[in-house]
């Protein structure tokens, strides 16, 4: 019992010596910081007055220099005198006199002016003809530190020049006007070099400033920053030969004046204020030790913690028992904050690990995609290709178009999950969207026997303001779920604009009278007549990688286009909402801010017509594809080719650099990403050369996000092309970089000119086929049945050359697995 009583004593000592600790320390802590901060404002008060007093001496010090520099030659006889030196022969009697004249009065003005120092006068070859130093006459002066001064006008500042004189080594100004005759033709320039002692008399004077004060000056001597005044008592500091710095230095060096606590140019811990003097384009300091200055600080509290300890000796008795409690609690918060920390580490590990996954993926997929789609645009553009393998490659090119959608679904919810995705606002032709819209969906609806309705009320404005990409978004992804899930019937798209109720109407009223007056709400609603969404499926509609039971029966999408376009609608100042009977159908409804716009301020549609080669009369122009990916160059290479320019490729950065070096095209497709040297160092070496200047270069990039635009941009790239890339993206950069000139093809035939001439077809192909034998007729139509191919094509070899459509025919409905249309027309 007494040894449990002597350990509980022990406890309770512990606990209070630890209380009395923390006591004392709060105590002592809370003294020191408000003494400091109080011995701070008052440092900085008195730093600033000084730095302020010094600041107006030196400026007043640069005027007057000003003024007297410019005197030295407003007097008419030295006028004249000046013009003779000049214009006269050095053996010249006159030349002589004005020599003697003007030599004179240039020593008795160093005489009476010691800070301008030497004065010199320069011909127009910038010889010294007459200077206060002998020895330098017949010399020649280097112009580029000079500061030239012709005239002072009231309220005109100036920024007199510091150089590392070549005679003395220490920083100098000089001062020159021109010389001009009565023509006001420059016939000569007046030099003063300035005797900079007094700047030194008046950064020394350290009144007010205590025993470590400091003040000097730094200036920009071309090439680094260096001491233009300092105080000579301060003299045992490192070798500054590399140019003095620090945080107070290089802050005020770049036009800042502000103060703070900062390790000065020797390391020492200083409490300073520093001034940029724009006029005489100079940085000045006052600093001093943060030692002397906090000293008393540092002694209050050093004598609070002394009191304290004192006091804290009664108290030791009962503290053991809660410094064990405080242990105990310390040890378990410090058990819980490990263990956020290795969640919050786990958190953001994920984050980083998806944001990685997703740019990788964006890359390795659209690089790929951009081959597939690129050679589909390329043959397409072969005149040699059938409809049916027109139509094949047009399948080819709706699957990675849809593939390519699916991607940037998974991309956009990544963006909107990071808070990243953002209005671009845009005037635009909402009648040409819906009808582009319609054009789009109506094949789709009718493959499946479906009827497609768009109705538009006329009070629906033409031309609106709004984000146009995401509106077309949302209403592709609600429209092709709808054609998507339904197999009767048909889809509706309804645009009105929505009426409120009368306390909605007050409201928005309010709202127009302070933002724009032509905001309204328009409203859409997309109606199916598929089977219907369960009432517990329509809570989780939207909810992201989540599809009802007939998604998934489809097997088609990722769950991300509801999403998408719930958060889409949101963004842009609306709401969704969603109704649905079983078996009867869905529908989709929501409502936008939208603004009016004027007509001017809508795109105008660009008809989009292909390209099959160049204008004539224009010049050779020279193409440089930079891709490290065969095909990815392959592709970019044929197509401009084709087209009748001259191009040339590499496979890096370094071999496109080398290229563009000898060869020096006009306009360069840069790949970002790729092995020795990336787009991004290829494009930074051409533009560091003149030449590199006049290139154009458009980089090329598989990355989805919008982020790397800027970067791509900062670069030097001149714009910035995504892949996949369509050919006529491709071109239209080309067009307006280079102002290409084009030669388009006449309209291709539509497939609905297919369908009307089908029968003419038919008919024709029965007119030939009643030219051939009927027995071979026959045997064609057997073999037919027996889907005996060899012996079909061995049939069609016979089929004379004016009969060429049929055998053309015959043999894409076999290559087609259209056999029953060859059985069909041999039927006898």
């Amino acid at each position: 019992m007494k040894l449990w009583n002597q350990h509980l004593t022990v406890k309770v000592a512990s606990s209070f010596l630890f209380l009395s600790l923390v006591t004392v320390g709060v105590v002592g802590g809370f003294a020191f910081l408000n003494a400091k901060e109080a011995l701070k404002q008052a440092a900085f008060e008195r730093l600033s007055a000084a730095a302020t007093l010094k600041e107006e001496e030196i400026t007043r010090w640069f005027e007057d220099q000003e003024r007297d520099f410019l005197l030295v030659t407003q007097f008419p006889d030295v006028q004249n005198n000046f013009q003779i030196l000049l214009n006269s022969q050095a053996g010249d009697a006159n030349h002589r006199q004005a020599y003697k004249i003007l030599s004179d009065y240039l020593a008795n003005m160093a005489e009476i002016k010691p800070s301008l120092g030497e004065i010199s006068i320069l011909d127009r070859s910038n010889r010294i003809i007459l200077s206060t130093n002998k020895q330098r006459e017949g010399e020649y002066e280097i112009s580029a530190n000079i500061t030239y001064i012709e005239q002072i006008q009231p309220g005109d500042s100036f920024a007199p020049i510091f150089y590392a004189s070549p005679i003395t080594g220490k920083p100098s100004v000089t001062f020159a006007t021109p010389i001009r005759n009565a023509a006001k033709v420059r016939q000569g320039v007046l030099l003063a070099d300035l005797n900079l002692d007094k700047i030194d008399q008046i950064v020394r004077e350290r009144t007010g400033l205590g025993k470590s004060g400091e003040t000097y000056l730094v200036g920009s001597l071309v090439t680094k920053n260096a001491f233009i005044s300092k105080d000579k008592d301060k003299t045992q500091t490192p070798d500054f030969s590399q140019g003095v710095s620090s945080q107070g230095i290089d802050a005020a060096m770049s036009g800042i004046s502000s103060q703070g606590l900062y390790p000065n140019y020797a390391g020492v811990l200083v409490i300073g204020v520093y001034h940029w003097l724009n006029d005489q384009d100079l940085a000045l300091m006052v600093e001093m030790n943060q030692e002397e200055a906090f000293a008393p600080a540092r002694r209050l509290a050093g004598t609070m913690m002394l009191v304290g300890f004192l006091s804290m000796g009664f108290l030791l008795i009962g503290v053991s028992w809660l410094t064990r409690q405080l242990k105990i609690s310390g040890e378990q918060l410090e058990n819980y904050s490990h263990r956020l920390e290795v969640k919050a580490k786990e958190a953001e590990t994920a984050n980083l690990a998806k944001s990685e996954f997703l740019a990788n993926m964006s890359h390795e997929l659209r690089t790929p995609l951009n081959s597939i789609l690129g050679f589909t645009q390329l043959l397409s553009r072969d005149s040699s290709i059938n409809a049916s393998q027109l139509e094949h490659l047009e399948i080819i090119s709706r699957s990675g178009e849809h593939l390519l959608t699916l991607i940037n679904d998974v991309l956009s919810m990544s963006k909107i999950e990071a808070g990243l995705t953002t209005l671009n606002n845009n005037s635009f032709d909402l009648y040409t969207l819906l009808d582009s819209l319609e054009e789009m969906f109506q094949i789709k609806a009718e493959s499946k026997g479906l009827q497609l309705m768009f109705e538009r009320r006329p009070e629906v404005p033409r031309y609106v303001q709004t984000d146009e990409s995401k509106l077309r978004q949302i209403l592709i992804n609600l429209l092709g779920n709808a054609i998507k899930f339904t197999e009767e019937g048909g889809v509706s798209l309804r645009v009105r604009i929505e009426e409120k109720s009368k306390l909605q109407q007050q409201e928005e009223s309010q709202a127009r009278k302070n933002s724009h007056p032509s905001f309204f709400w328009l409203y859409f609603e997309v109606e199916d007549t598929g089977p219907g969404i369960a009432s517990a499926e329509i809570e989780k509609l939207f909810k992201p990688f989540v599809q009802t039971e007939a998604g998934r029966k489809s097997q088609q999408g990722t769950g991300l286009g509801l999403t998408i376009s719930q958060q889409f609608v949101h963004l842009m100042g609306g709401s969704i909402i969603v109704s649905s009977t079983l078996g009867q159908g869905t529908i989709f409804s929501f409502d936008l801010q939208i603004s009016l716009a004027e007509v001017a301020e809508a795109p105008i549609q660009q008809v989009k017509r292909r390209v099959i080669g160049l204008e004539p009369n224009q010049p050779k122009y020279r193409i440089l594809v930079v891709e490290d990916k065969w095909e990815n160059r392959e592709l970019l290479v044929k197509m401009l080719v084709s087209l009748g320019f001259e191009v040339r490729h590499a496979e890096n950065g370094q071999e496109g650099v080398t290229l563009w070096e000898t060869w020096e095209p006009q306009l360069i497709w840069m790949d970002m990403r790729m092995p020795v040297m990336d787009g991004y160092e290829a494009t930074k070496q051409i533009r560091a050369t003149l030449k590199g200047q006049a290139t154009v270069i458009i980089a090329l990039t598989a990355s989805a996000f919008d982020e790397e635009r800027f970067v791509v941009l900062s670069a030097g790239c001149n714009d910035f092309v995504r892949k996949p890339f369509r050919e006529e993206v491709i071109l239209n950069m080309m067009s307006k970089y280079l102002g290409v000139r084009y030669v388009y093809a006449e309209k291709p035939l539509q497939k609905d000119e297919f369908t009307e001439n089908s029968d003419l077809k038919l008919l024709s192909l029965e007119e030939m086929l009643a030219q051939m034998p009927t027995e071979w007729v026959a045997q064609l139509h057997q073999a037919a049945l027996c889907t005996d191919e060899k012996l079909i094509f061995s049939l069609l070899e016979q089929i004379p050359e004016e009969s060429a459509l049929l055998t053309n025919t015959l043999s894409d409905w076999v290559n087609n697995f259209r056999i029953d249309k060859v059985i069909d027309l041999t039927q006898l």
